[in-house]
């Protein structure tokens, strides 16, 4: 809106007639030139605010086939489409090029957010060249997950080609949009006339009354036997009803690693566990158990991530919900301890190893681990006590003072001399958390893998916390072998 002072102020008021012919046509003449001039300046920003809206957030999606270039060098991603097996280089094999997808799909036209399979999208690399290779660790991420393109384009085209093999483990029911803990849907529930006894229009629908070919093949569906959309819904902050997300995390969990042990155990040495919302780094996995731990997957028991102990029966240590990982001998005999375990109770935390409803699957994985096969959690952590994996953004994360804090619960159990501020996490990271959005997703790979002094990178200085989290983020990469 344009100031006072940009404004004529020499108009008049009096109903007499101007002084001269001069005056009295110059004053329309400079409020039409202004008002076009504020009028071209307003177009201008809107046009540069959309691009850059659509540059992040509407990641490029197509109807039926997945174009999976190889662009960030993944082994083995069990999908219909060709995959590169050259993990050693980067999109198309040049170092730091950008590749355009051939994207097309406008997300906000599709009710329901039910988009079929997603093209990758455009963002940039290095060269894998110089990263080392573990041919005898090979790594099975399992995302556990609510069908969600956006997302799933946004780790493909990201981490997630990085490990040897991924899968998204999906719940039966499809539809919706998810937004936190919460789904929104374009028929009457989501109205703000709806009540919660119209929960008969959900909008969603079992995968298998979809097309064949709709979803890519790498999300494996699990049928369980209490689904994500059968929540009561809730009453957002205007009255309007809001349909809340079921999660079902622990029978979820179990019931794929079930099917990871039955049909993928023989694909890697190491599996991992990964949350959607968690920036995974595959190859600093592999750098961990191998170079630094020197872990056998087939002969020993291993359960490793970040642990506290401020939840669970009497404080005993768990693997936080981030990012947990076992080894190939932890599956094959945990998965056996799950299809055994009793099923079905209502009951809620007993401290039991059971599938029951509204368990936490942490604390239930740990019981379950230390119950029947005297497993205790391991804590990623590297020699000068940094962890390795974070619970939250890892600019948040380098600020937290334990001599100034005190004893909070994420302290609780934590060695003496446990790294704090700048020296609390490690510089080979396994995983960050806390980042749900797509385009958070893509801007962590720009920080952590894009070329020296790209925009993201530099962005990051600019922000609350920067300074320390720029210095980690140069820290890493150099560590990584991404710069030198």
């Amino acid at each position: 809106m344009a100031s006072r002072s940009a404004i004529p102020t020499n108009r008049n008021f009096s109903g007499t007639k101007p002084r001269n012919s001069n005056q009295r046509n110059h004053n329309p003449i400079q409020i039409f030139i202004f008002t076009l001039l504020f009028l071209a300046i307003g177009l201008l920003c809107s046009a540069i605010y959309l691009s850059r809206k659509l540059d992040l957030k509407n990641l490029a999606l197509s109807s039926n086939n997945v174009q999976n270039d190889g662009r960030l060098g993944a082994a083995a991603i069990d999908t219909n489409s060709a995959v590169t097996t050259d993990r050693k280089r980067g999109m198309n094999g040049d170092n730091h090029k950008k590749v355009q997808s051939n994207a097309a799909a406008d997300t906000q036209k599709i009710p329901n957010n039910q988009l079929l399979v997603p093209h990758l999208i455009s963002t940039t690399t290095t060269d894998f060249s110089n990263v080392k290779e573990y041919p005898n660790d090979r790594l099975y991420c399992m995302v556990p997950f609510i069908w969600n393109p956006q997302i799933y384009t946004a780790i493909m085209s990201t981490w997630g080609q990085r490990c040897d093999t991924i899968h998204f483990l999906t719940d039966a029911m499809v539809g919706g949009q998810l937004n936190g803990d919460h789904i929104s849907f374009d028929d009457k529930f989501s109205s703000s006339s709806s009540t919660a006894d119209d929960s008969s229009s959900t909008g969603t629908k079992p995968y298998w009354e979809y097309p064949p070919n709709t979803f890519p093949s790498n999300v494996k569906f699990i049928n369980m036997t209490r689904s994500w959309e059968n929540c009561d819904p809730t009453t957002d902050r205007q009255g309007r009803i809001q349909k809340k997300v079921c999660r079902h995390i622990w029978e979820k969990m179990w019931r794929s690693w079930v099917y990871v042990d039955e049909h993928h155990k023989t694909d890697a040495e190491w599996f991992c566990k990964v949350d959607y919302d968690t920036f995974f780094f595959p190859d600093n996995l592999k750098y961990y158990v191998r170079d630094v731990k020197h872990w056998d997957p087939l002969t020993e028991h291993h359960y490793f991530g970040h642990v506290i102990q401020h939840r669970s029966r009497r404080d005993r240590p768990m693997v936080v919900g981030a990012s947990a990982c076992w080894s190939r001998k932890t599956l094959g005999e945990i998965a056996q301890v799950y299809r055994t375990m009793p099923k079905g109770s209502v009951k809620g935390e007993r401290g039991k190893c059971e599938d029951r409803a509204h368990a936490t699957e942490e604390v239930t994985t740990s019981q379950c681990l230390r119950e029947h096969l005297n497993i205790e959690p391991e804590a990623a952590r590297d020699d000068q006590l940094r962890e390795y994996i974070t619970i939250d953004k890892y600019p948040l994360v380098l600020t937290w003072n334990r001599t100034e804090q005190g004893e909070w619960w994420y302290w609780k159990g934590k060695p003496e001399g446990a790294g704090q501020m700048e020296n609390t996490i490690a510089r080979r990271p396994i995983g960050i958390h806390k980042y749900k959005k797509p385009e958070e997703i893509l801007t962590l790979w720009e920080e952590f893998y894009g070329p020296s002094g790209n925009d993201a990178l530099e962005r990051v200085e600019r922000q609350k916390h920067g300074v320390g989290a720029k210095k980690f983020l140069l820290e890493v990469r150099k560590a990584m072998g991404i710069d030198p």
